[in-house]
């Protein structure tokens, strides 16, 4: 059990990139930030060292836009009820799961992800060839799954109701409960195995290492709606409109 400290610290802003268009989810592909747009019709991916924006259309419109996420061959992205998997050496978009309240995803395997299913409160691994299998669910005491994440391992993390973060190994045994603040929604990891955990709404990011965890207020963030890291630092997409960037404390 991990007991949340006050939120005594502050991390200051390093930089800053404004949109063109609303944004509705972000993750980190490689050193790229992908950028899911409001319009449900295309990807922007944002090499944002460079401040170069590439543009990656969707041969099928994706409305209402609820998330994206990637692997090293395919890019995910989903709404309330599908989830699409789009190749990178094609660009082709498929339906990959149907009739799924998709809350969170996270990479198994190359083409093969871990996929929370809200309203199931299930956790389903969908393999490479398209098969969904069970990996998790009310039995492993896995309540309304939410945002999942990869740690170093093969470890997997996921957000269960009503605030734990439950860590679980590759043959989908769950052998590490962490109580987190409650609200949690987004869940976000690095290359040491810390985890970054944000409420949508709240200009708040909670880091987890070595079993200590503390809040840290993030200036000039008004209304974090996702989440992303890249390299040594913290991406936060701020209202729709913009990406404020962080270091990551102790780097």
């Amino acid at each position: 059990m991990v007991t949340p400290s006050k939120i005594d610290l502050k991390l200051e802003p390093i930089d800053e990139w404004h949109s063109t268009e609303e944004i509705t989810d972000i993750c980190a592909d490689g050193k790229k930030i992908l950028l899911l747009s409001s319009s449900g019709t295309r990807i922007l991916a944002l090499d944002w060292q460079n401040r170069r924006v590439d543009t990656i259309p969707l041969n099928t419109r994706v409305i209402p836009p609820r998330g994206i996420a990637s692997d090293r061959y395919y890019i995910y992205v989903y709404n309330d009820k599908t989830l699409y998997r789009l190749a990178k050496d094609n660009w082709t978009m498929v339906a990959w799961l149907n009739n799924i309240r998709v809350t969170g995803l996270a990479n198994y395997a190359p083409g093969e992800m871990l996929v929370s299913d809200k309203e199931r409160e299930v956790i389903w691994r969908k393999t490479l060839f398209r098969e969904s299998r069970t990996f998790l669910d009310r039995g492993d005491n896995i309540t309304r799954p939410g945002a999942m994440a990869l740690f170093p391992d093969g470890v997997f993390g996921v957000l269960v109701a009503p605030d734990f973060l439950v860590k679980v190994n590759r043959a989908g045994i769950v052998f590490n409960r962490c109580k987190v603040p409650q609200g949690i929604e987004m869940l976000v990891t690095d290359k040491n195995g810390q985890a970054f955990l944000m409420q949508r709404g709240k200009s708040v990011i909670w880091i987890l290492r070595d079993n200590t965890i503390n809040g840290y207020e993030l200036p000039r963030t008004l209304n974090p709606i996702g989440i992303a890291i890249i390299e040594d630092q913290i991406a936060v997409l701020d209202s729709g409109t913009k990406i404020i960037f962080y270091s990551i404390p102790g780097r």
